[in-house]
């Protein structure tokens, strides 16, 4: 008898709230919209966004080995360290280079 007494005032609520929808929408499904997309649209969907992402975190992924890397060599010796340093320079600075000799054709 207490329990049914906590329920009774809501028994209004609950009735108005299995009639409306989620935004005073109907509750059912609108029969003429089509059916959600399946598996293959999820991996289609899936598979754009890595292909998106692949190379900012290629990237990202590059840079972080790179500092480890760095710090490995520091431990061998100092100027390991400093030669690593000095190839990513170099590998930069070839870039620049190669860059400013083959210009990009805008025509």
């Amino acid at each position: 008898m207490l329990a049914g007494r906590f329920f009774l005032p809501l028994a209004p609520v609950w009735s108005t709230l299995n009639v409306m929808g989620f935004y005073y929408s109907p509750g059912t499904p609108d029969p003429k919209h089509e059916k959600s997309g399946g598996f293959r649209e999820t991996l289609a969907i899936t598979w754009v966004v890595f292909r998106v992402l692949a190379v900012p975190l290629g990237i990202l992924l590059a840079v972080v080995l790179a500092f480890f890397a760095i710090f490995y060599l520091f431990t061998l010796s100092p100027f390991a360290g400093l030669g690593g340093i000095a190839a990513i320079i170099l590998v930069i600075v070839a870039r620049g280079v190669w860059e400013a000799k083959h210009p990009p054709d805008l025509s």
